[in-house]
């Protein structure tokens, strides 16, 4: 019996009038969830935005009006 059998199983021997509740819960969760994705989104682009930065700074790097004058642009 898989979890979700079980939480289905459990979910019928609750009242009607207390589903009310499981369904906030279950929405609670699935906000907890979202937010903690964008937050994770959030620590990648900060991560990405320092790489770029730092691989800005390095020497030996062309800008794109270099690039476009080496390849007659």
């Amino acid at each position: 019996m898989t979890i979700k059998d079980l939480i289905l199983e459990n979910l019928d021997r609750i009242p009607p009038d207390r589903w009310q509740e499981v369904l906030d819960f279950i929405l609670s969760l699935r906000q907890k969830q979202e937010q903690e994705s964008s937050d994770l989104e959030a620590l990648e682009d900060a991560e990405d935005l320092a790489d770029a930065r730092i691989a800005l700074a390095e020497d030996g790097l062309l800008s794109l009006k270099q690039v476009k004058q080496i390849l007659g642009l």
